[in-house]
């Protein structure tokens, strides 16, 4: 599995930047990789796609998704920006369980000019019952960080998150579980 992790990174790291973010979380046990790429600018936002990948090795869990979204900054709050995604993801775990969720995520960040780097964000992915297939019933994720940007481009994270799946035949199971830290670089 290591192999096939390091592939990705480097394949990851190979395809041409445009104005995208590419991340790295890990922790002992669990890492994952994410890719954000900045399709259109407008006067109120920004649209995104997102792909990204996390490999539990607790749980044996592997987790794809990818996602279209917009963000922007409301008001006149500096640093404060709101965004929604509607998301696919599928993982399949140790149990030979497998699941295919379709979800509305939202996300907010706040890094004041104040803070000078330090910022705070968080995230929600909900699938209920009806968008969520294969072995699944219901997939809920959420996650909560804070970032200090070291450089105008590279900035350091510390951050939890938690995925839980209901599964038709065995009940509530978490596939992710974990504070991991990480650097994100923009281009």
């Amino acid at each position: 599995m290591k192999a096939a992790l390091l592939t990705l990174l480097c394949a990851c790291l190979a395809l041409p930047a445009w104005a995208g973010t590419f991340s790295i979380d890990l922790n002992n046990d669990s890492t994952q990789l994410q890719y954000i790429q900045n399709l259109n600018t407008q006067n109120y936002g920004d649209s995104l796609a997102k792909v990204r990948y996390l490999y539990d090795d607790d749980t044996d869990t592997n987790l794809i998704g990818v996602a279209a979204g917009v963000t922007g900054s409301p008001g006149n709050a500096d640093g404060l920006k709101f965004g929604f995604d509607l998301g696919l993801n599928a993982s399949e775990s140790d149990r030979d369980l497998s699941v295919v969720a379709v979800g509305i995520g939202v996300n907010a960040g706040y890094n004041p000019p104040a803070m000078r780097g330090l910022g705070v964000e968080g995230h929600v992915v909900y699938s209920p019952q009806n968008f969520t297939f294969a072995d699944g019933e219901e997939y809920v994720e959420w996650g909560l960080g804070v970032s200090y940007q070291v450089l105008p481009n590279a900035s350091l994270t510390l951050a939890y998150q938690n995925i839980e799946i209901d599964f038709e035949n065995f009940g509530k199971g978490e596939i992710d579980d974990a504070v991991r830290i990480g650097l994100r670089l923009d281009f």
